[in-house]
């Protein structure tokens, strides 16, 4: 293929393009890849190499993309992420596509991100209500966002329960 595109392939790029070409394109991208692909486009703004218009048309193809094929056409004109030296690629070993998070812990899966998400605009929207009502009434308020607190501690059993049945036991 075009030798530039080759030099400035990111990290799992290469891979893709490496040993089975045209058969690893076509292989299925994982969240873990999107998310990889993501996280390499907010770089390229912060670098100034993409505008928040070209940011916010890729990052739609990205989150969309079916193969690897497709998210290494999104990256094959960006340079190398600048952001990671080479004696600190030479100190921390390179994330394996696909993983998420720090060495032997599980990626939080995609529904559980939601449900977090839903309770914490809920926390956040009670909270502020709350502290609104507070001031305005000369009364004390019951603490209303404490009907939260269920909901809440229920979800963190249910993530700290999938993430230990999804974390491999280390060996030792």
């Amino acid at each position: 293929m075009d030798e530039r595109r080759e030099a400035l392939a990111s990290g799992w790029d290469r891979e893709v393009r490496a040993s089975d070409g045209d058969r690893e394109r076509a292989v299925r991208a994982s969240d873990g890849d999107r998310e990889a692909a993501a996280e390499r486009l907010r770089v390229a703004v912060e670098e100034g190499c993409l505008d928040l218009g070209e940011f916010d048309e890729r990052i739609g193809l990205a989150y969309q993309s079916v193969t690897r094929g497709d998210l290494a056409e999104l990256l094959a004109d960006l340079p190398p992420d600048a952001s990671v030296s080479a004696s600190a690629s030479a100190s921390v070993p390179a994330p394996v596509p696909g993983s998420a998070g720090p060495p032997g812990r599980a990626p939080l899966p995609g529904v559980l991100k939601v449900l977090w998400g839903i309770w914490g605009v809920a926390l956040v929207v009670s909270v502020a209500s709350w502290v609104v009502e507070a001031v305005s009434d000369p009364c004390p308020v019951d603490f209303s966002p404490g009907g939260l607190v269920g909901p809440g501690i229920v979800l963190l059993i249910v993530t700290l329960v999938v993430r230990r049945r999804a974390t491999p036991p280390t060996a030792g």
